[in-house]
């Protein structure tokens, strides 16, 4: 199938009678008990909505029993559908999620500022070079980041090295072209997913309401 990459603002729950629905319908009770964990109101939405998508998209995959296990490296994956993979990611109040029949990661990030600090620490020489000859570098900033990090969440083997030890240039991409990045912008947000060969990912949007 081609990479579905969704994504959903989750505003519509800060209507306490939708997020109680919501949190009815949701498949997963730890996820629900992950939500209640939160502080704060904001990061309980875009939790909840994470795994509203989550459901919806796995749906819209094909598989109809959801129960989800954690792989050896901690990634989580479907029981009784192994082959259709899936990653998470939300920042502000939007949440993405991806599904493929082949690994695959994703990150969205609010357009930011550069961090001097993060840089440093983060990218190679070339790729601050590269962020700070940009026409606008803090959404060269943000693009590198959202590359970092989906790439390593493909991998789902957390962090195996210093950030900088691999470079997500555009036009540069790692491991001998076999990594391949497909990038959007969709409500203020860059999204990027990330995956080892070449194919149509095709971004939708999915709204959070009760039918």
């Amino acid at each position: 199938m081609s990479i579905f990459c969704w994504y959903c603002d989750v505003q519509p729950l800060s209507d306490p009678a939708l997020f109680s629905r919501c949190m009815s319908l949701l498949p997963w009770e730890e996820r629900r008990k992950q939500v209640m964990r939160f502080r704060f109101e904001k990061d309980r939405r875009l939790c909840l909505g994470a795994g509203l998508l989550l459901a919806y998209a796995l749906r819209h995959a094909g598989a109809s029993n959801l129960s989800i296990r954690r792989l050896p490296n901690g990634k989580p994956a479907l029981d009784v559908c192994p082959d259709i993979h899936f990653n998470l990611s939300h920042s502000g109040t939007l949440a993405v999620c991806a599904v493929s029949d082949q690994p695959v990661g994703v990150d969205v990030e609010v357009l930011q500022s550069a961090v001097p600090g993060v840089e440093a620490i983060c990218f190679q020489p070339r790729e601050r070079q590269w962020i700070h000859q940009s026409d606008d570098p803090d959404r060269a900033f943000t693009r590198l980041w959202t590359r970092k990090e989906s790439y390593l969440k493909l991998l789902g083997t957390g962090i195996l090295g210093p950030l900088d030890s691999f470079c997500v240039l555009p036009e540069k991409d790692i491991q001998n072209n076999s990594i391949v990045f497909s990038e959007t912008e969709r409500m203020n947000c860059l999204i990027c997913v990330c995956m080892r060969q070449k194919d149509m990912v095709v971004f939708k949007r999915w709204r959070i309401q009760l039918s």
